[in-house]
């Protein structure tokens, strides 16, 4: 069944993003892209590389803040290398999650504890995901003013919610109970065991919600950092869009790639493409600014690669095998 999901992924992807090229015409597109060597478009090319390095950064600095209230003083730069290692494995899994997976393995190899390795990890994703939620859910109430579809604003609101109640019912005493004792009852292969210890590391920060509040608040930034690499991104190609509407466009775009897909190949894409259409922006010029999401992080991530090369000697005691491990 996976494999059958994952083909179906890679036929989607390939699919628009086919499309997508063919509808900006290659001729088209190697001429946008032939415009980084005018002006100053290899320096801000070279800003938009950096800018991406400090996003990834701030989720480090996330990522190290809770860590830190689990007792575990980690290097922001230890977890950086980490989050490099994951990058590398989701630009060249067919899943997002290997990348989650492989962070999980190396935290746990530096600290032996898996609840809080697969709680941080869990919780920095939720919340970086409602941060970028909180950020499209008022640029789309501007868009869908204008272009008077409320469908994608409805699914990042009921997203972001959804989120919100998850932590709030984790987080107050009553219904945390009530969802210790469902998931009891779940005792194949400790099922409900497992996901009670994770359940468990989350309720923790029940008396430190401004730990929540700062990790969401560095999920922001990140995100802001994220859309300022785009606007460089759109100077270097003499694209014609302002960083405003892509206050807009980027994160609406994150929502957008939510939908099947590999790495957001072609669903993001499409977001790009029908999002700058409206201020008159081309297919082609889209594409640019598209596919330089995937390519910076895709060239940052060989860091990564290299880096997990080199820390292979580093196993787990044991030679435990930590993709097969327990909560």
């Amino acid at each position: 069944m996976r494999i059958l999901q994952n083909v179906l992924k890679i036929a989607i992807s390939l699919g628009l993003l086919g499309y997508l090229v063919y509808r900006a015409d290659p001729a088209r597109l190697i001429s946008v892209l032939s415009n980084i060597t005018e002006k100053n478009g290899l320096f801000y090319l070279a800003l938009a590389f950096g800018l991406m390095i400090v996003a990834i950064w701030f989720l480090a600095m996330r990522w190290a803040v809770l860590m830190k209230s689990y007792r575990y003083s980690l290097k922001t730069t230890q977890l950086f290398g980490f989050y490099l290692i994951g990058m590398f494995f989701n630009n060249f899994l067919p899943t997002s999650i290997g990348g989650d997976v492989m962070r999980i393995y190396k935290l746990i190899s530096v600290t032996d504890d898996r609840t809080s390795a697969f709680a941080s990890v869990i919780i920095e994703r939720l919340m970086g995901i409602a941060a970028t939620l909180f950020m499209s859910i008022w640029a789309l109430i501007y868009i869908s003013q204008q272009f008077h579809d409320w469908r994608l604003l409805f699914a990042a609101i009921v997203l972001f919610l959804l989120i919100m109640a998850f932590f709030a019912m984790l987080l107050r005493d009553w219904s945390f109970k009530i969802i210790l004792r469902i998931f009891e009852k779940f005792t194949v292969f400790k099922i409900g065991q497992r996901f009670n210890k994770l359940f468990e590391a989350i309720h923790y920060f029940q008396n430190h919600k401004l730990i929540l509040l700062r990790v969401f608040l560095l999920s922001f930034a990140s995100q802001f950092f994220i859309v300022t690499m785009n606007y460089l991104v759109a100077l270097a190609f003499n694209i014609q869009v302002s960083f405003g509407y892509l206050l807009m466009v980027v994160p609406i775009s994150f929502v957008i790639t939510m939908l099947p897909s590999i790495n957001g190949i072609g669903i993001r894409d499409l977001g790009f493409v029908g999002l700058l259409a409206q201020i008159g922006v081309s297919t082609a010029e889209a594409l640019t600014l598209s596919f330089m999401n995937l390519i910076i992080p895709m060239i940052l991530s060989i860091a990564g690669g290299i880096l997990f090369i080199v820390q292979k000697s580093n196993a787990m005691p044991g030679g435990e095998n930590v993709l097969d491990s327990k909560i």
